[in-house]
């Protein structure tokens, strides 16, 4: 069929069995800026309305003022029932609570960490369970669609009038922001939230324009004293610093410290002492690591500066050495879905030599508890926790037997957030248990550290306590832990009598 489109041409419609549309009329594209007056305009121009999902990332940690500026602006629209799928929440978010009690707030599927979590243990005043996902779990949540947010609000350090944008830069910087990009490929609609309003384009855009519908300038994204620490700090406690050194003593006995190895350790006291006397282990050997993966810290920094690491490949800052890193070394950042996401073909997970990592209870089948406290409490999200366990040839989790009268070293922990069969080994002030499903490193260790069976570590632990005290929990599920393959480990239930 043969019509005559907008431009004055004949065009045939149907070739070939397929339909093709005749030209109608074209316009200039004349909207230069995506610049709106506040947020809650935004908010109106991107539909809220009740019932949605708001998704946030946490990268400006204990100082963000965002989440809880949208809120409030989302309760003075008169929006209720809204779903919150922000990657973590921090003491910051305190007023988070007064929002669930009026009702603005009602479900929520991301980490929790402090005073909100200890609200919902306490009082189940939401209408679901709390999600809890690992950072690559909840990547690939969202990716595949098992967790859609509506709105993306996103949090930047420095954009520009079309929404590129980057947290590398400006009065408020955190770093790479490894989080969001996810939430902005797949969000309906996506606000970018900046102090910094940079010329067109906007250098290092993590975030491209492509994606962003509207951007917000507001006075401060965040208090950069509580964003990131000047510093982090080993611990004194020679407790804990015995538990670093043994860590590299099992390192060293199962032959993973060598050229081109590739680690990952937090910014926690023993993780930082591991690191310490990694750096000086290599030295020794004169020996160079590959790289490392995760959060970073001043202390890997400089080990790069030492020569004692090759590269660096960072999705989140923890200090002011690290933001100052990554402006002059963007080659070195990632997100999470590069880090972590268990749907890719490849994360940088995946050729991890040894991971260092915490725990607020283990039990002897080697599960690893992070996310509630023995009481039950819920003050605390999985981070990367089960994405490096997984993948580690060496899976180390570090913890003393007991702290004060509560042993931590147990029959069964209150909560699973890693099965004990993708961990590797306990390391404890009292010594170190490998996983009996790993023979293949004990038979390494033999002969060169001494190793003790996970159960003289709990009967050690009983004995200095007196034994675990039983939670007081009620039959309400208020919070769940999923694996990161989205299947559910565990369930978390309210706390009686808090």
């Amino acid at each position: 069929m043969k019509v005559k489109n907008a431009a004055g041409k004949i065009i045939e419609t149907e070739i070939d069995n397929r339909i093709f549309k005749p030209y109608k009329g074209g316009g200039k594209n004349t909207g230069k800026t995506k610049v709106v007056k506040n947020l809650e305009d935004a908010l109106k121009k991107s539909g809220l309305k009740n019932g949605m999902t708001v998704s946030f990332h946490h990268q400006l940690r204990n100082g963000d003022f965002v989440l809880n500026k949208t809120l409030e602006k989302i309760n003075n629209l008169g929006v209720k029932d809204i779903r919150l799928a922000q990657t973590a929440m921090f003491n910051a978010q305190e007023p988070v609570i007064d929002f669930i009690k009026e009702g603005v707030v009602t479900r929520i599927e991301g980490s929790i960490n402090g005073v909100v979590g200890d609200y919902i243990s306490k009082n189940n005043p939401l209408k679901a369970p709390v999600i809890l996902r690992s950072h690559g779990g909840r990547w690939s949540a969202v990716r595949i669609g098992e967790l859609h947010p509506n709105i993306a609000i996103i949090a930047a350090s420095s954009a520009d009038i079309r929404g590129n944008a980057t947290g590398i830069l400006g009065k408020s910087a955190f770093g790479n922001i490894a989080y969001s990009q996810v939430d902005a490929w797949n969000a309906d609609k996506v606000i970018i939230v900046t102090d910094n309003l940079t010329d067109y384009p906007c250098p290092y855009r993590e975030i491209y324009e492509g994606l962003v519908d509207y951007v917000v300038v507001i006075d401060r994204i965040g208090n950069p004293e509580k964003i990131v620490s000047g510093s982090l700090k080993i611990t004194n406690n020679p407790m804990k610093l015995q538990i670093g050194k043994h860590c590299v003593d099992l390192m060293e006995a199962t032959g993973i410290i060598k050229n081109d190895m590739i680690f990952q350790a937090g910014a926690g006291g023993i993780s930082l002492a591991a690191l310490k006397y990694l750096g000086e282990r290599l030295k020794e050997k004169n020996m160079v690591a590959a790289t490392s993966t995760g959060g970073l810290t001043e202390f890997i920094v400089n080990m790069y500066n030492e020569g004692l690491l090759k590269q660096i490949n960072t999705c989140q800052c923890f200090d002011t050495v690290a933001v100052d890193f990554v402006k002059n070394h963007l080659e070195s950042t990632s997100t999470i879905g590069e880090y972590s996401d268990p749907t890719m073909k490849g994360r940088n997970t995946d050729r991890l030599d040894t991971v260092v990592l915490g725990a607020t209870e283990v039990d002897t089948n080697f599960n690893v508890n992070v996310n509630t406290h023995s009481d039950g409490r819920m003050l605390h999200g999985i981070g990367g926790h089960q994405d490096v366990s997984a993948a580690a040839n060496l899976t180390i989790i570090t913890a003393p037997i007991f702290r004060k009268s509560n042993p931590i070293v147990r029959e069964k922990v209150t909560t699973i957030t890693t099965p004990g069969e993708i961990v590797d080994a306990i390391v404890t002030n009292e010594g170190i248990a490998i996983n009996p499903k790993r023979k293949d490193l004990i038979e390494k260790a033999k002969g060169k550290i001494d190793l003790v069976d996970i159960n003289n570590l709990k009967n050690m632990a009983y004995d200095e306590t007196g034994g675990p005290q039983e939670p007081n929990l009620g039959k309400d599920i208020i919070g769940m832990t999923k694996y990161f393959d989205g299947t559910v480990l565990d369930n978390i239930y309210q706390v009686l009598g808090g």
